[in-house]
């Protein structure tokens, strides 16, 4: 038994050494040799030739000899240039087989790589650029945070261009919330002009992942800046339906407000209402049912004072049957009806305002317009007017 146990053991110990060994001259090759017995200049094209088994022992260890260096070296071309071919030496493929707490120490190195080489845009650049490309393999929250605080606290005047825009950039991919709300304070900042189309372009991909602070925005905010945000949100091509329905609800209640409180509305002011109403009707979205009426109460004062034209009064009448076909029917019976005893009176009546009504109560169908439409077919209408009310009578449901 004694024998058996020796060899069993003497089996073990050849078993580690073997593997030991296997690993060893995996990272052991020849860049490695020449990153271990080089100055900075040799690390660095020992870095550039790194086979795939050797990349990842050696980056990480190159990144290492770049922060441990720092301090005495300064602003030196070589080390940044070894900290660059470190970082961009990192592959999705190379990364493929890394544990978490191997993912974690990169971001770590890249991190304390961006911050203590904050005189090397290129190597800053580097960091950015490279984090992006791997942000499918390499948690990126931690570096975000450390985004943010760069772009707030560094002064735009003396921040290097390059790195600014790669920051802006990198943050349309992976920013958050609070990245959304420090881009949004920039694009309206005059001292951000030069760099305004690529805040508001990262700005508004973020969007879909900042919906509470983009409706807390717009709460309570000015026309201008309600205008602003809504642009931001429809520039975004790949925002869902559903988030952009609740941001236009948003607008069009908090510009209803607004306008109610205000003696005079400008075209700009009307056109983000009217935009507004657009997506709500395009999508059908009914849970703005009564955001719409209210606004289409709004339009009847607005129309009567000159304020809005019969085309853009006849587009919001029109979008109730998408928005309030069930709520919308008693107010347009009411105001059918009102139109109908001017006519009856001689004065005069816009043919667009009354058509808009009666096709949008014949779209809805509801047979309690029935008296109201029939009652326009004895009235000194034009002829199309005429025809429409026949064509709604003649579709509503009576089931």
């Amino acid at each position: 038994m004694n024998i058996m146990r020796r060899i069993f053991t003497a089996l073990i110990l050849f078993s580690i050494t073997f593997s030991l060994t296997a690993q060893t001259a995996g990272i052991a090759g020849e860049s490695t040799k020449k990153f271990i017995k080089g100055n900075i200049a040799d690390k660095t094209a020992a870095v550039r030739e790194a086979s795939d088994n050797e990349v990842a022992w050696i980056s990480s260890k190159a990144i290492e000899f770049c922060l441990e260096n720092k301090d005495v070296l300064g602003s030196d071309r070589e080390l940044d240039g070894l900290a660059v071919a470190a970082v961009l030496s990192l592959s999705q493929e190379t990364l493929k087989n890394a544990d978490a707490e191997t993912k974690d120490k990169i971001i770590s190195d890249f991190t304390s790589l961006f911050i203590k080489f904050n005189k090397s845009s290129t190597v800053q650049i580097a960091v950015i650029t490279k984090l992006v490309g791997l942000k499918e393999s390499l948690p990126s929250e931690a570096f975000t945070i450390v985004l943010n605080d760069f772009i707030k606290t560094n002064d735009i005047k003396t921040m290097d261009s390059g790195v600014f825009k790669a920051s802006i950039t990198a943050l349309e991919s992976i920013g958050n919330s609070e990245s959304f709300t420090i881009l949004y304070s920039m694009a309206n900042d005059g001292r951000y002009n030069l760099y305004k189309r690529e805040i508001e372009t990262a700005a508004s991909s973020l969007i879909p992942n900042s919906m509470d602070e983009v409706i807390n925005l717009i709460n309570g905010a000015d026309m201008k800046k309600i205008s602003s945000i809504f642009t931001l949100a429809k520039n975004n091509s790949k925002i869902s339906a559903k988030n952009l329905c609740e941001i236009s609800e948003k607008v069009l209640i908090e510009s209803i407000l607004l306008t109610e409180n205000s003696s005079a509305i400008s075209a700009a002011d009307l056109d983000v209402q009217l935009s507004a109403l657009k997506v709500l009707d395009d999508n059908k979205w009914t849970r703005a049912s009564s955001s719409a009426l209210s606004y289409f109460e709004l339009s009847k004062k607005m129309y009567s004072k000159g304020l809005m034209k019969e085309d853009m009064f006849g587009t919001v009448i029109s979008s109730l049957r998408n928005i309030a076909p069930l709520n919308a029917v008693t107010p347009l019976i009411s105001y059918l009806e009102e139109l109908n005893s001017r006519t009856e009176a001689g004065k005069q009546v816009s043919s667009a305002v009354v058509l808009a009504v009666i096709n949008t109560l014949g779209a809805i169908g509801d047979k309690s317009s029935f008296d109201s439409l029939l009652a326009v077919t004895y009235l000194g209408y034009e002829e199309s007017v005429l025809t429409a009310a026949r064509q709604a009578l003649s579709g509503l449901r009576w089931q």
